[in-house]
């Protein structure tokens, strides 16, 4: 476990974080409770970036407050965040469902799955990480 607080992720948790395509992807809910769902996700530029329907309660969340935690875990091993998300407007979520969908399914699979996706209006979500913690 990392025992000094720290916003980057190091070579081997940048190794590791992109070979795994899932995150579990926490917001804070209206009642303060935590959201937590499973969304595909890569990791460029020192930030996370993940795509999401317009409509669901995570963006109305992070509107609200964009504080999250992004845990990308394989068994007992895990990367995970805290930071602040933010939508990513400028992106093109296209782009991004199919980057994220070729990760998840492939070169084959990918892309025909990220046109289904993209039946349904989705944004792009950056986290920029605040704090660090991993145990590899």
């Amino acid at each position: 476990m990392s025992a000094k607080s720290r916003s980057t992720l190091n070579r081997k948790e940048v190794e590791f974080v992109n070979k795994i395509p899932y995150c579990k992807f926490a917001t804070t809910g209206k009642d303060g409770s935590p959201h937590v769902t499973p969304l595909w996700m890569i990791y460029e530029d020192g930030r996370f970036v993940m795509t999401t329907r317009e409509t669901n309660v995570k963006v109305r969340n992070l509107r609200r407050d964009p504080r999250v935690a992004v845990l990308v875990d394989e068994g007992t091993q895990y990367v995970m965040v805290k930071g602040r998300a933010r939508l990513a407007d400028e992106r093109d979520a296209a782009k991004d469902t199919e980057k994220l969908a070729i990760k998840a399914l492939g070169d084959e699979a990918g892309p025909k799955r990220a046109v289904e996706i993209m039946k349904i209006k989705h944004v792009s979500i950056e986290v920029l990480p605040e704090r660090v913690v991993a145990s590899l």
